[in-house]
């Protein structure tokens, strides 16, 4: 019979040179191959695991078999990835994580928390606070704080539970809404001009290099959605891609900026920054909470996104 020809009266089976094995992957064997990597060796990994290290060399050889592509190289005592274990240590770890945040869910205990760095900086440190004292059998709350982009694919790996961003791009299979509109405002050192008053002309703001305003960033964005500035209108400052950097650029001297007012309350308490709103267009940005559709009303990131609400 030809290779790959159905037999009589059954199905053709999945060649498995055709993408690896058609198995379940086994996750204590993942967890192995994982802490072969971590550690270094097969030894120092079965002394780690706590089992023997030919129950190591066991797993990896099922492992490898299954997915029919080496994935660990041995030399001089030490262990390190081949091409194939390099390209699938990443997704190795995402499924020993989603494991973990499966079990959790499952049992009700903890809640993970990501959120990108103005809102996990600046606003959520509080807010877990409140939450974990009000409901302390939810257990521990863990915060990830990282880009919107990380975020997001935080959320959509099932690394967290809930995520708390400045966008969201729709993408299915999520519950998203706004829970807060934080104001926006333009920030100046305390010995410039403007330093005196409470608000500025949008048309003042083309006259100073505006750090963070390049083409395509939310800044640049905003400002064109909400008030018809466009980038090429605007005297673009350094690009310098954190919050902090901008206020420290902008305390320098090197500009002005537009920033959340949360971003700049200690600053502004100290004098050693000013904040400003726009005449007659005072800007805000809308921050959103984003968790999977298929949660449960009872679970602890319903819970959270509720506090939220009540707390907003």
């Amino acid at each position: 019979m030809p290779r790959g020809q159905a037999a009589q009266g059954g199905a053709e089976r999945p060649r498995r040179d055709d993408g690896g094995g058609c198995g379940m992957l086994n996750l204590t064997q993942v967890e192995t191959f994982v802490t072969v990597v971590d550690q270094g060796g097969f030894h120092e990994a079965a002394r780690h695991l706590g089992v023997s290290q030919p129950t190591v060399t066991q797993h990896i050889k099922k492992l490898e078999a299954d997915l029919a592509r080496p994935l660990i190289v041995r030399r001089h005592g030490k262990a390190t990835t081949t091409g194939h274990g390099a390209a699938f240590l990443p997704f190795a770890r995402t499924l020993l994580t989603v494991a973990g945040r499966a079990r959790a869910a499952l049992y009700g205990r903890g809640l993970v928390i990501g959120a990108s760095s103005n809102i996990g900086v600046y606003l959520l440190q509080p807010m877990v606070k409140a939450f974990a004292a009000a409901l302390p059998e939810i257990g521990p709350v863990d915060v990830r704080i990282g880009s919107n982009p990380e975020t997001a694919d935080r959320l959509e790996a099932s690394e967290i539970d809930i995520a708390l961003m400045e966008w969201w791009d729709d993408r299915p299979g999520f519950d998203a809404r706004v829970w807060r509109e934080e104001p926006i405002v333009v920030i100046v050192p305390p010995d410039h001009p403007w330093a005196g008053q409470v608000s500025v002309d949008r048309r003042a703001l083309l006259s100073e290099p505006l750090i963070g305003g390049e083409p395509g960033t939310g800044t640049a964005r905003l400002l064109e959605k909400e008030l018809g500035i466009v980038p090429a209108d605007l005297k673009a400052g350094p690009q310098l891609g954190s919050t902090e950097a901008v206020k420290q650029a902008v305390r320098a001297g090197m500009g002005v900026s537009l920033t959340l007012q949360s971003a700049v309350r200690d600053e502004v308490a100290a004098g050693s920054l000013h904040a400003l709103t726009i005449e007659k267009a005072p800007l805000a940005k809308s921050l959103y909470a984003i968790l999977s559709d298929a949660l449960p009303p009872a679970s602890p990131a319903r819970a959270f996104d509720g506090f939220l609400s009540r707390a907003a």
